[in-house]
């Protein structure tokens, strides 16, 4: 079970999910890149920049065993 959502909010106002805390990592990451990918990825990072210039970093790990992490300007949070 995944620690993230990912989902569409659309013109008409529904939202779209695409990743539910019920789907897992792997699926997550499968969204990304597709399944046709080798070496097979071992995360999927995504960077924000700020307006006030911080760095955010989520990483959403390729593992069952390991959870999505949020960093800040490299502090973990």
């Amino acid at each position: 079970m995944a620690n993230i959502t990912i989902s569409v909010p659309l013109v008409a106002g529904s939202l779209m999910p695409y990743i539910t805390e019920n789907d897992s990592y792997k699926e997550t990451v499968l969204l990304v890149c597709g399944d046709d990918l080798r070496p097979p990825p071992r995360s999927v990072k995504i960077t924000v920049k700020t307006e006030s210039g911080k760095l955010m970093a989520i990483s959403i790990p390729n593992d069952a065993n390991s959870i999505a992490r949020v960093t800040i300007d490299g502090a973990a949070i």
